[in-house]
This record gives C-alpha cells, sequence and structure tokens, in this order.
C-alpha cells in the first residue's frame, strides 16, 4: 500500500517535471526566435544601407553636367548605381520572415550570405572601370587646369579608398549577422 503510495507520488512528481521542462523549452524557444528577430532587423538594417547611398549617388549626379563632365559618365554612373540598388533589393528579398519554417529560413539566409560574399566579384571590377571612365572624363572634359584635376582625382581616391573601407566593413558585418542568424536558426531547430 505504502508502496503504491511512494509510486503514484513519484508519477506526479515525474509528470509535473515534464510540465516544468515543456513550459522551460516554450521560453526558450520564444527567447530564441526574439534573438533571431532582433538580429534578422540587424540585419535589415545594414542590408539597406547601399540603396540608400547609391540614391544619394544618382540624386547628385546633375551637378557634375554643371562641372563639365560628359553625359556618357552621367548614364554610366546612373546605370552603374541602379544596378547596384537592384541587385541589392534582389538580395534583400533572401532575408527571411520569422514566421516561416526554420527550415526554409536557413536557406533563405544561407542565399542571402552567398549573394553577398559573391557580390564582391561584381562590384571591384564595376568600380575599376567606373574610376577609369572618370579619369578618362576628367582629362578629356572637364575645363579647369591641370592641378585641379590632380586635386580633384586626390580627393576621389580619398574617397573611394574610405568608400571601399566601410564597404568591405558593412559586408563583414552583414556576414557576420548571417552567421549569427544561421547558428540561432540551428539552436531553435535542435
Amino acid at each position: 500500500m505504502e508502496t503504491d503510495n511512494t509510486l503514484l507520488e513519484m508519477q506526479r512528481q515525474m509528470q509535473q517535471l515534464r510540465e516544468k521542462l515543456e513550459s522551460q523549452k516554450i521560453v526558450n524557444d520564444r527567447i530564441l526566435r526574439k534573438s533571431c528577430s532582433q538580429t534578422l532587423n540587424r540585419l535589415k538594417l545594414k542590408s539597406n544601407v547601399p540603396i540608400i547611398a547609391g540614391a544619394a549617388a544618382i540624386l547628385g549626379l546633375p551637378s557634375f553636367h554643371y562641372w563639365g563632365f560628359s553625359d556618357f559618365f552621367i548614364i554610366f554612373t546612373v546605370v552603374m548605381m541602379l544596378v547596384c540598388i537592384a541587385v541589392t533589393v534582389w538580395t534583400n528579398r533572401y532575408l527571411p520572415r520569422m514566421d516561416r519554417d526554420l527550415v526554409t529560413a536557413a536557406e533563405e539566409i544561407g542565399k542571402f550570405k552567398k549573394i553577398n560574399a559573391e557580390w564582391i566579384k561584381i562590384g571591384i571590377p564595376m568600380l575599376l572601370v567606373w574610376l577609369g571612365i572618370l579619369v578618362w572624363d576628367v582629362f578629356r572634359n572637364v575645363d579647369v587646369d591641370q592641378m585641379e584635376k590632380i586635386l580633384f582625382l586626390c580627393g576621389v581616391g580619398v574617397g573611394i579608398m574610405l568608400g571601399v573601407i566601410l564597404g568591405l566593413k558593412l559586408r563583414r558585418d552583414l556576414l557576420d549577422a548571417s552567421d549569427d542568424l544561421l547558428s540561432q536558426i540551428e539552436e531553435l531547430k535542435g
């Protein structure tokens, strides 16, 4: 009789323990999902920086015409910025929504990360072509003395170096945030 009571008491305690563990699992799942959402929001914010920078560059380009830059240079720059904006928008569509299943979210963030990692192979050559066209246009079409042209190009060089440094840092931050999000998703799946 006493053994039956002890056994029943142990079963009741085991059931309470299971319920506590289940509630703990739900709380942990909520915490992990919230952490994933915060990481995803940070990733979305940073991934929109190139769109804003490209739009600002396009808006500033009409003033280049008044300085003597050719229409070809201005059109080429606008097209290049529009391509960069389009690729960024296209890439950002792979940022997952956390209300979906985790497997799909992990696949999407993997695609986002891969495109961001590979984009540099297109972006750097495009930047070099643009720089060549800029130098050619400055020496061919801009009507200022030689020293002003050289000073302008030095300023452009400094600007490009700062842009490259900031761009590479942003790229690294995007890839790191993608890795963080993938590891958080893996924790949620487990």
